[in-house]
């Protein structure tokens, strides 16, 4: 009955599951190899996770949220052996994934953007729904390039190089345009072989930065359809740049492998035909590294943006297997996506019981903690304190005015991100750099903000604590509704102590425990 149940919500939360059997053979190669690895050097690699963390895991890395209470119970109490594995195709399935990834795409592709630009909007909801229909990744790297204006929906990928053409000079956006491609599309950072060759990396020359940097020569914005900037492209001038030893210089049409390409018009579209392909190693390498990082909480190349002879994968071998099955393929992110997913090296415990110190993050041989993203952070807090659901209502009786047909949880969480207090927790957990820094700051911001106590009304989780007489009840909801387990025996007491305390309002005393749980470690990282 138990497992049917959990069926049953699985088949409602989305369509079938896309290339499951498929991807189950690249997970075993991606474990093949990590094995050997292991082997090699005699590493024990850690026992797979317990249930509820594995639960909580692939909800936050597939759709960005913790799981709801419903949903936990229903995995939880299903008996199945492989249900993480039914878990993960159903997820990879599921109507939200598009929702939650195309800010993540927005991130990798924009997030070096100093402030939003006209057109953000329309960006996302191209994303969105070439994420929803399962584009190839090639397909959107050439749109994301050459879109096509006839198209209402490729001509809103014009963003990712009309927002780099806003402002500044043209050498600055020459510059902008050329970092943004370089980086984001093909793994690759060219800013130090701007002004000369790259002073380590033996392989990068100016004419490279340069020879990119020309396929661009031509491309300026012109009002679109809609209003918004759209690109077009005229007869270029030449790129000239000044070598230390050789003067001035005319900027070829060099791509990164060093091939020189010849067209005079259409440029960007020879920058399609020479990057965008199968055989060449950046545009593969590049997504498969940057879907692994974020899986595993760190890149097989680390930056994911500096991919170069001098900076080797950690698993040169897995990291070759992983962009040439993408490619062979057809550029399937989901089919990518689900191959690390299903792996074993995926699905260990984070817990090291040794012998000896914790192995590195980069071995896999234990899973490693990921701080929640400032989005990931954001929901969950909203759905942890039951604040969704007021938000829930509330577009409900807006509905006509958002021009929402239903309200689903999608559609919550697309309204959510448009609201004030959402910008303003992921201005507050905006992490600066690769490292997580957890701050008083932080904790300060989670017990006084209006936003943040707003969200422990009793409208919420606090007053559906406080009407439960029954503590044990209580910490069972808490649990699951914070953290997607059910409390042990040591807190379920102390979670029933902490309400008995004399003189304190039950509301207060529940707050103060929704509080503590959505403060602590458990809560802000990915384990």
């Amino acid at each position: 009955m138990r497992a049917a149940i959990l069926t049953a919500a699985l088949l409602l939360a989305g369509t079938a599951p896309v290339h499951a059997a498929d991807a189950r053979e690249l997970s075993k190669a991606i474990d093949a190899r990590l094995a050997a690895a292991h082997k090699a050097t005699g590493a024990k690699p850690a026992p797979r996770a317990e249930p509820h963390e594995l639960l909580r895991r692939i909800y936050l890395d597939v759709l960005g949220r913790i799981p709801t209470p419903e949903e936990a119970t229903a995995f939880l109490n299903d008996p199945s052996a492989d249900k993480h594995h039914k878990l993960i195709d159903s997820l990879l399935a599921h109507p939200e994934l598009p929702v939650y990834w195309r800010g993540v795409f927005n991130q990798w592709l924009n997030g070096t953007l100093e402030e939003k630009r006209p057109g953000e909007a329309e960006f996302l909801d191209y994303l969105e729904q070439r994420l929803r229909d399962n584009a190839g990744w090639d397909a959107v790297a050439r749109e994301l390039l050459d879109p096509n204006a006839a198209d209402p929906v490729s001509a809103q990928a014009a963003y990712f190089l009309t927002s780099r053409l806003a402002g500044g000079d043209r050498a600055a956006q020459l510059d902008s345009i050329t970092v943004a491609v370089s980086s984001s599309l093909f793994g690759v950072q060219m800013q130090c072989a701007k002004c000369h060759d790259h002073p380590t990396v033996g392989d990068w020359k100016q004419e490279n930065y340069y020879g990119l940097a020309a396929f661009f020569a031509g491309t300026y914005t012109e009002k679109g359809k809609t209003n918004l900037p759209a690109l077009a492209e005229r007869a270029p001038g030449e790129v000239k740049f000044t070598g230390r030893n050789t003067g001035e210089r005319t900027a070829r049409l060099l791509f990164l492998d060093g091939k020189v390409i010849d067209a005079k018009a259409g440029r960007r579209r020879a920058l399609v035909g020479a990057g965008v392909t199968a055989d060449g190693p950046y545009f593969k390498r590049a997504m498969a590294n940057r879907m692994w990082r974020q899986f595993t909480g760190v890149g097989l190349v680390e930056p994911v943006d500096q991919i170069h002879d001098g900076n080797p994968a950690t698993h040169p071998e897995l990291l070759n297997d992983l962009a040439t099955d993408f490619a062979q393929h057809g550029f399937d992110l989901r089919r990518l996506m689900g191959g690390i997913l299903h792996s074993e090296a995926y699905l260990r415990s984070s817990r090291y019981t040794g012998p000896g110190p914790r192995p590195a993050d980069s071995t896999y041989t234990v899973a490693a903690l990921k701080p929640l993203s400032p989005p990931q952070l954001a929901l969950a807090l909203a759905q942890a304190t039951g604040h969704t659901e007021t938000l829930r209502a509330k577009y409900e009786r807006e509905k006509a005015k958002l021009k929402l047909e239903t309200v689903t949880f999608g559609a919550v969480r697309k309204q959510f991100e448009k609201e004030r207090e959402h910008a303003a927790l992921l201005a507050r957990f905006k992490q600066e750099g690769e490292a997580f820094r957890a701050s008083a700051a932080h904790a300060l911001y989670l017990t006084y903000n209006p936003a943040v106590r707003a969200m422990l009304s009793p409208n919420g989780l606090v007053g559906k604590l406080a009407k439960q007489p029954e503590e044990g009840e209580v910490a069972r909801v808490l649990y699951l509704t914070a953290l997607s387990r059910p409390p042990s025996t040591e807190e379920a007491a102390a979670v029933a102590k902490h309400l008995a305390a004399p003189g304190v309002a039950r509301e207060e005393l529940c707050r103060d425990a929704v509080w503590a749980l959505i403060s602590g470690s458990e809560f802000r990282f990915n384990h």
